[in-house]
């Protein structure tokens, strides 16, 4: 008999956090909020992957890839609801948060951890350590070559390194604003848009490097607790 049970395929999972890709965090606290059945397996190469990314999540033999069409498929085949007590104003605003950490913070993370020097060597042995030398070596310059090439078409990485964190301290100086002292970013209950930022905000606040993100972070005490309150919640085993 076929199982009930989604399979979550994502990478590693650390000590430190749920996973570091912020990515493979969001879709795993939408299964979480969902209520739904899921284990996990770890693909290290996402070239094997559907869309040569991760995460995915295997439904039988369907396969849902990107975190936001496995939220749109947890929606729509599944009867999940993550923002229905929001009014139409909130979901919009929450809509537009999600974009705004998916699509530049999380790009500013990405600058500090694959660009910055003093960085680099330790996620380059993170990803890339158990390879054999020097395929690791090679691959890990490729990939490096490659993000950077990411970063220039998506525009940030034109930037210099003190532009880019002016623009990350934006994007938290309204986060900050929009938490206020509430629990999550529209009240008392998480929505869709508080699995976006937990992913990225938790990957910033607690990497295995003492990073710039990390600094700028620290220094808005509400978004480390924001942090800790949804590692309580959805990652506490």
């Amino acid at each position: 008999m076929p199982s009930n049970t989604l399979t979550l395929v994502q990478f590693q999972t650390t000590e430190h956090i749920p996973n570091y890709s912020p990515f493979c965090v969001k879709a795993e606290v939408l299964l979480k909020m969902s209520g739904l059945a899921y284990d996990i397996e770890v693909l290290d190469d996402p070239r094997k992957s559907k869309k040569g990314k991760l995460p995915m999540v295997r439904d039988g033999e369907r396969v849902i890839a990107d975190s936001e069409f496995i939220k749109r498929y947890l929606i729509e085949e599944k009867g999940a609801d993550f923002d229905s007590h929001l009014s139409d104003r909130e979901q919009a605003q929450a809509h537009a948060f999600s974009k705004m950490v998916e699509e530049r913070l999380y790009w500013t993370l990405v600058y500090d951890r694959w660009i910055e020097d003093d960085n680099w060597p330790t996620i380059r042995d993170f990803w890339f350590g158990k390879m054999p030398f020097p395929i690791g070596a090679l691959i890990s310059r490729v990939a490096r070559k490659a993000v950077r090439k990411n970063l220039n078409g998506h525009g940030i990485g034109l930037h210099s390194g003190e532009e880019i964190y002016a623009l990350a301290k934006s994007d938290l100086n309204a986060l900050a604003a929009q938490l206020g002292d509430q629990d999550f970013l529209f009240g008392d209950k998480p929505c869709s848009a508080d699995a976006s930022a937990f992913g990225v905000l938790v990957n910033a606040d607690r990497g295995i490097l003492p990073s710039n993100m990390m600094q700028t972070i620290k220094s808005y005490p509400t978004l480390v607790a924001y942090v800790e309150r949804g590692m309580q919640r959805w990652f506490a085993n």
